[in-house]
């Protein structure tokens, strides 16, 4: 090899590599800017956290209002320690027991809508059969049941227009939300919390949209 080649491939190895200076800089770099992502990261995925109950929630109350407003009955979202449910509102002195009871009706009338489908499949005519429109107008109702529950380590407390402190679900405690045919509910504040964060909405009573929020990530 001459010398002009050795020189050439030289400068392109010069070229080509790192310093050690410059490789320590740049893992400094990288390592600041990491830990600048991981604070960053977790505020986020905390944020997220505690807010998908709270979207759950108003997305549910808009189906409800809706629901309460075409079918001119209303409906109700019902909250306890485990979650919340959504159902038409028929018993205003019941407790859980009563939607422990409407599972079980609602799955007697998925048995019988089965059966009515394995008959019309074999050929057998069932619409002369009578049907009590009231108890069809029932059943539709029945048949609406949407339920949420609480994820792990969340904190739920919840404050109607009546009272002055907030009630924390974890305590037992059961409430009713009511939606009105006119459209109207009753004023609700709910407050989620999570490890490090929390969320605070304001539903507003003719609507149901949020009417403010309230939060704060650690």
């Amino acid at each position: 090899m001459t010398t002009s080649e050795t020189g050439k491939n030289s400068v392109l190895n010069g070229k080509s590599g790192f310093t050690l200076v410059e490789l320590v800089i740049a893992m400094t770099v990288l390592a600041i800017l990491a830990g600048l992502a991981v604070p960053a990261v977790s505020s986020v995925q905390k944020e997220r956290i505690a807010r998908e109950p709270v979207t759950a929630l108003y997305l549910l109350a808009r189906e409800v209002r809706l629901r309460s407003m075409k079918e001119r009955r209303p409906y109700q979202i019902v909250f306890d320690s485990d979650g919340f449910r959504a159902t038409r509102f028929f018993h205003p002195y019941g407790g859980r027991e009563e939607f422990e009871k409407l599972k079980i009706e609602l799955e007697q009338l998925a048995q019988r809508d089965e059966m009515a489908e394995a008959s019309r499949a074999r050929g057998i005519d069932l619409s002369n059969e009578e049907v009590d429109p009231r108890m069809e107008e029932v059943e539709q109702g029945l048949r609406f049941f949407s339920e949420y529950a609480w994820p792990e380590q969340i904190a739920c407390s919840l404050r109607f227009w009546d009272e002055m402190q907030w009630v924390d679900l974890s305590g037992g405690e059961f409430r009713r939300w009511i939606f009105q045919p006119s459209g109207m509910c009753e004023p609700l504040r709910v407050r989620v919390e999570a490890d490090g964060s929390f969320f605070e909405i304001e539903f507003h009573p003719l609507t149901a949209d949020i009417k403010s929020e309230r939060s704060w990530v650690e």
